[in-house]
């Protein structure tokens, strides 16, 4: 279209009936100029629109060779129209996915904080009080109470420690207050062999961070379940706009993103940012995550 024009600036956009707006060939709504050196020009197919003509408004004198342009091209525009409608389609079930996600940490975070501030705090305040009641009882109780009172204090201490670990597993404090650096370091450090970790400093936006740590805590928790792994490396470096996560084990292998939720549920999360997952895991040589997560503002 550009050249049988001779204007080589021209934009073409297509209308989505369904969404009653013009797209871009990406499938991105835009709104058309409203006046300058730009003008629109209307392509209709069958008495509704089907795009919209961007070029200079130097064509306006010579009407019959845009609208001819346009005739000889409508099959190819009403083909491209529908590409860019596809496009747009998969973009609108890309943001779906990712206000799910975005969701689904903000209900994490809101989990995390309901057993801190709430349930864990009780618990250490009910072990405060039968500590008590076990000093002031010392001298006058029997040796019965006071097994009983201290069996029951180290009964909340390991309930007080469970319910720490569940909320570390819903969604970690330190990775909201810290970063991903931080909340990884922590991570590692309760996993029951060596890992070594190499992650960039700084902050990103929330939701990439928490796509990050779940990707490594889900990849080491398989590594220690399932592979017999012995030690492993944990990287995470920004790369071209890329946050680009690698966990790798020197355990059995064989693991399948395909089989199993957990996986899986990763590479979803990941591709709901835009991002992709891949896994690398031959049998006998370990396993190798990669998570690409775009993190550019």
């Amino acid at each position: 279209m550009s050249r049988a024009l001779g204007d080589m600036t021209l934009e073409i956009f297509f209308w989505l009936p369904d969404r009653r707006t013009f797209v871009d060939s990406a499938g991105r709504s835009i709104e058309l100029p409203g006046d300058g050196d730009r003008t629109v020009t209307m392509l209709d197919h069958d008495g509704e629109p089907l795009a919209a003509l961007v070029h200079d408004s130097s064509l306006l004198d010579e009407p019959k060779l845009v609208e001819a342009a346009g005739a000889a091209a409508r099959l190819a525009l009403e083909n491209a129209r529908l590409q860019a409608e596809t496009r747009a389609q998969l973009e609108e079930v890309r943001q779906s996915r990712a206000r799910l996600v975005t969701a689904g940490d903000q209900e994490r975070q809101r989990i995390e904080r309901d057993i801190h501030d709430g349930a864990q705090q009780r618990l250490v305040a009910l072990g405060l009080q039968l500590r008590t009641a076990q000093s002031r009882l010392a001298d006058s109780s029997d040796p019965d109470v006071d097994r009983l009172l201290t069996a029951a204090v180290d009964e909340l201490k390991v309930a007080i420690e469970e319910l720490r670990e569940l909320a570390h597993g819903v969604h970690p404090a330190i990775l909201t207050e810290d970063g991903l650096a931080a909340a990884l370091e922590s991570l590692i450090s309760r996993t029951p062999f060596t890992v070594e970790l190499d992650a960039d400093e700084g902050r990103l936006q929330p939701l990439v961070e928490a796509t990050a740590y779940f990707l490594v805590s889900e990849a080491l928790a398989n590594s220690v379940k399932h592979a017999e792994a012995s030690k492993a490396k944990v990287r995470a470096h920004r790369r071209n706009g890329l946050l680009v996560v690698e966990v790798e084990d020197d355990g059995i292998g064989g693991a399948n993103a395909a089989n199993g939720s957990g996986l899986r549920g990763l590479a979803d999360r990941v591709e709901a940012l835009g991002g992709r997952l891949r896994v690398e895991s031959p049998a006998g040589k370990g396993t190798r995550v990669v998570g690409e997560i775009p993190c550019e503002s």
